[in-house]
C-alpha cells in the first residue's frame, strides 16, 4: 500500500502541479482570474482528437499545443485585457467564456467522452506496483517542465520582466518594461502548461464537454501553496496530492477525499488567507 501512495500520489502530484503553474502563472503576473484556464486543457485534448486521425502522433501534439498557445493569447487579447483596462472582473468574464466553449465543443462533436491516444502504450512494475507507462512518463515530463519553467523565470530576460511586474507593476513601468507584452507571454506559457496536462494526462483519463471544470480540482492546491505562487503551486499540489492518495488507500471513500481536501481549503482560507507563499497582490 505504501509503494501505491507513494507511485500514484507523485502521478497525481504531476497533474495537479502542471494544472496549478499555469493559473498561478497569469494570477501572479498579471493578477487575474483566469477561469477559463480548464477549457484550455480542453481545448488541447480536442486538437488532438480532431487532428489524430490525420496526422501523426508527434505533428498533432505539436499542432495542438501551438493552437492551445493562440487560443490563450486570444482568449487574453479579446476577453481579458480590454475589461481588465475598465476594472471589470476578468473572473466573470472568463467563468462566462468557460461555460460558452464547453457549450460549442458538446455542439460540435457531441455530448459523448472521447479518448486520447497513448504516447508510449503498455505498463511497467515499480516497487511491486502495476504502473501505466503513460502516467509515469507524465510525471517525468512535468518535472522536467518544472526545471525548464524555473530557469526560465529566474534566468532569462523575459522572465525576470515577469518577476518584476509580479512584485510591483508600477516600479516595473517605470524601468520600461512592456507590461502588456509581459501578460502575453505569461498567458502563452500559462496555455502551453494547460496544453501539456491534456497531452500527458488527458490519455489516462477520459474526456468530456465539461472537462474544463478539472481545474476546480486544483483550487485546494492554489489556496494551500498560494493563489499566484508559483512556488506555492508546486508545494501545494504535493500536499494536496499526498493527503488524497493517503485518504483514499486508508479511508477508501472517494466522496470523502474531495470532501476532505476542500474542507482544508476552507479552513486554510479562515487561517491564512494567503496561502503558504501568497501575498496580496494589488494590480
Amino acid at each position: 500500500m505504501i509503494a501505491e501512495i507513494l507511485i500514484y500520489g507523485l502521478i497525481l502530484f504531476g497533474l495537479y502541479t502542471l494544472l496549478s503553474l499555469g493559473f498561478a502563472l497569469i494570477r501572479g503576473v498579471a493578477g487575474i482570474f483566469n477561469l477559463a484556464h480548464g477549457s484550455l486543457y480542453l481545448l488541447c485534448a480536442y486538437y488532438i482528437s480532431s487532428f489524430y486521425p490525420f496526422l501523426g502522433l508527434g505533428i498533432t501534439i505539436l499542432v495542438s499545443l501551438i493552437l492551445t498557445i493562440i487560443s490563450g493569447i486570444i482568449i487574453y487579447q479579446f476577453f481579458i485585457h480590454p475589461l481588465r483596462e475598465k476594472n471589470i472582473g476578468a473572473a466573470v468574464v472568463t467563468l462566462s467564456l468557460a461555460l460558452f466553449i464547453s457549450a460549442l465543443i458538446k455542439l460540435i462533436y457531441g455530448p459523448e467522452f472521447i479518448s486520447l491516444p497513448y504516447l508510449i502504450e503498455g505498463y511497467t512494475t515499480i516497487l511491486g506496483t502495476r504502473v501505466v507507462i503513460q502516467k509515469l512518463l507524465s510525471f517525468i515530463v512535468t518535472m522536467i517542465l518544472v526545471g525548464f519553467l524555473a530557469l526560465f523565470v529566474n534566468r532569462t530576460r523575459v522572465g525576470k520582466s515577469m518577476k518584476a511586474v509580479a512584485q510591483n507593476m508600477d516600479v516595473a513601468k517605470l524601468v520600461g518594461i512592456n507590461t502588456r507584452n509581459t501578460f502575453m507571454i505569461s498567458m502563452g506559457i500559462s496555455a502551453l502548461l494547460g496544453g501539456f496536462a491534456a497531452v500527458l494526462f488527458a490519455p489516462v483519463y477520459v474526456v468530456s464537454p465539461g472537462g474544463w471544470t478539472i481545474l476546480f480540482r486544483a483550487f485546494p492546491v492554489l489556496v494551500l501553496g498560494g493563489i499566484g505562487s508559483l512556488k506555492g503551486a508546486v508545494v501545494g499540489a504535493f500536499i494536496i496530492a499526498f493527503t488524497e492518495k493517503i485518504l483514499e488507500y486508508t479511508v477508501q471513500g472517494g466522496y470523502f477525499v474531495q470532501t476532505a481536501t476542500f474542507a482544508v481549503m476552507l479552513i486554510i482560507i479562515f487561517i491564512r488567507p494567503t496561502g503558504l507563499f501568497g501575498k496580496k497582490l494589488n494590480k
